[in-house]
């Protein structure tokens, strides 16, 4: 009796703390984000076309718009790679080894940026993210006066666009 007594109690209990911690994962409201980030159509696109979005808290949303601007950093960074791989033009393969230099910079900040996720630090997602969108804002820059191949600068402005989800949850973490 006694053991039934202690059973119930403990089950009780591991319930009253699951519903406790399940009341702090609010569903992250994806249309004030969306209305707060410097492309709005992107970022509402983005998220309709993102099945795991949809019912998510603000940790899982960001850890999701996160991957993503990670996934975005390394399909630049092995397209324009492949650029200075098979352009002949010394001027544009300087151009284009410059920019690969951008993304790896952009990379390593991303990586130093999990930290800051996993720990829910939104000021040090938000800086290291900010830093990470530098590289890549360097490149199109340089890129501005050549005949670049325009799959390099979509995945820039896809990568700009999903890191600025990311900076707009950051800011609400």
């Amino acid at each position: 009796m006694a053991s039934y007594l202690s059973n119930n109690v403990f089950v009780s209990s591991l319930m009253f703390f699951v519903m406790i911690g399940s009341l702090n994962a609010q569903v992250a409201d994806i249309k004030a984000i969306c209305g707060k980030a410097k492309n709005q159509s992107f970022c509402t696109n983005y998220m309709k076309s993102n099945p795991k979005t949809s019912g998510a808290d603000l940790k899982t949303l960001a850890n999701i718009t996160f991957g993503s601007a990670q996934t975005s950093a390394s399909g630049a960074f092995k397209r324009i790679q492949s650029l200075v791989n098979t352009t002949t033009d010394p001027t544009m393969k300087k151009a284009y080894t410059s920019c690969v230099g951008h993304y790896k910079s952009a990379i390593s900040n991303l990586n130093d940026a999990k930290q800051s996720l996993a720990s829910g630090d939104g000021q040090g997602l938000n800086i290291k993210v900010s830093a990470a969108m530098e590289g890549p804002t360097t490149c199109k820059d340089e890129m501005a006066n050549f005949k670049v191949d325009p799959s390099a600068m979509k995945n820039s402005d896809d990568f700009q666009n999903i890191c600025g989800i990311v900076l707009v949850i950051s800011n609400m973490m």
